[in-house]
């Protein structure tokens, strides 16, 4: 997720503080797909500022002394450019899983199986929580919604209703234990298939 992006997007729509960027997007519920970090945002804008792609559209004095005056952004005609560029780069990136137990699966015959299993089960619970909030979100919104932000919410939802099942795939092996058994292969396999795939790598591309 480009952080910039986010802010030109929506610096696209109207000038606005970066604490009315952060309450935007969680009142839209696009923290549903991204965790949404003040630093991460704060740091995106201090950049595009020093870039000169958005800029100072007014200085709102603040009542008290100890907080600094309200600065309030509004993208620039170069910014605008950037803004086009960062979004067809958004559009033409490829697609990787990003489910945080993937990196740990290749060791999960390591660790405990009741933290492993409470931790699936744990995952699940929050995804239908997060499922049920999303389902609500379109019941409630889903015709005033922008055509693109409604098949974002829809998109989050089929995403993870496809995690939820595999979930549920992955809490059965777990609690069978067959998620926690080594390679079945032995050492001579594991030797003849090495051979086959360096005889593989030498053959020339069609």
């Amino acid at each position: 997720m480009s952080m910039k992006l986010l802010v030109l997007g929506l610096l696209m729509e109207g000038d606005k503080h970066p604490y009315e960027i952060r309450q935007t997007i969680k009142q839209r519920n696009w923290d549903e797909s991204f965790k949404l970090r003040d630093g991460s945002l704060y740091y995106a804008v201090d950049h595009l500022r020093a870039d000169q792609l958005i800029e100072a559209a007014e200085i709102v004095p603040t009542a008290s002394e100890n907080r600094p005056d309200k600065t309030i952004f509004r993208i620039t005609e170069a910014g605008k450019t950037e803004f086009l560029r960062l979004l067809y780069v958004q559009f033409g990136q490829s697609s990787y899983p990003q489910q945080p137990i993937f990196l740990g699966l290749p060791f999960v015959r390591h660790a405990n199986a009741d933290l492993i299993i409470s931790s699936i089960e744990g995952q699940i619970a929050n995804g239908v929580a997060r499922l049920e909030r999303l389902h609500h979100i379109l019941a409630i919104k889903g015709e005033m919604l922008p055509k693109g932000s409604f098949m974002m919410i829809k998109g989050f939802i089929r995403f993870g209703e496809a995690e939820r099942l595999w979930l549920e795939d992955l809490l059965a092996l777990a609690r069978s234990g067959e998620l926690f058994e080594g390679s079945k292969w032995t050492a001579e396999q594991i030797k003849e298939y090495q051979k086959l795939m360096k005889e593989c790598q030498k053959r020339p591309k069609a």
